[in-house]
């Protein structure tokens, strides 16, 4: 190309990098939500993956509150992995501060009752407490 304009460009292009719109934001979980609330289940669950992995080894309300939405979604679709899930983010919960996050257990709450057996009626009542608990 003439005046060397070609190799600038390849060289532009190989150090540049897209900035996200929101470097905070995760478009994910409010996704998943949605399609939780549809009961999309298999559409849900690509999509709290996906949130859990935005908030690896990042902000611990961010990550807890996208397990409890990737957990509602197990226990709903009877998944064997969803009690564990939902155990640990009941826990992980419980030790945050933040009201907000605590709040979004009352949907893993009510998913919980719906599942067979003592166990996740027990831990639907650990839920609730978590919930309404103010630190």
């Amino acid at each position: 190309m003439p005046g060397g304009r070609g190799h600038r460009d390849g060289e532009a292009r190989q150090l540049w990098t897209p900035t996200p719109a929101d470097p905070y934001g995760d478009l994910d979980r409010p996704a998943a939500c949605r399609e939780l609330e549809r009961g999309r289940l298999d559409a849900a669950e690509p999509f709290a993956v996906a949130s859990m992995r935005r908030w690896e080894g990042g902000s611990p309300v961010s990550r807890t509150q996208s397990a409890i939405v990737l957990a509602t979604v197990y226990v709903r679709a009877g998944e064997p992995r969803g009690l564990a899930l939902a155990e640990r983010v009941v826990t992980a919960a419980g030790k945050l501060t933040s009201v907000r996050a605590r709040r979004r257990l009352e949907p893993l709450a009510s998913a919980l009752d719906t599942r067979p057996g003592a166990d996740p009626r027990q831990l639907a009542r650990t839920a609730r407490q978590v919930a309404t608990t103010v630190v």
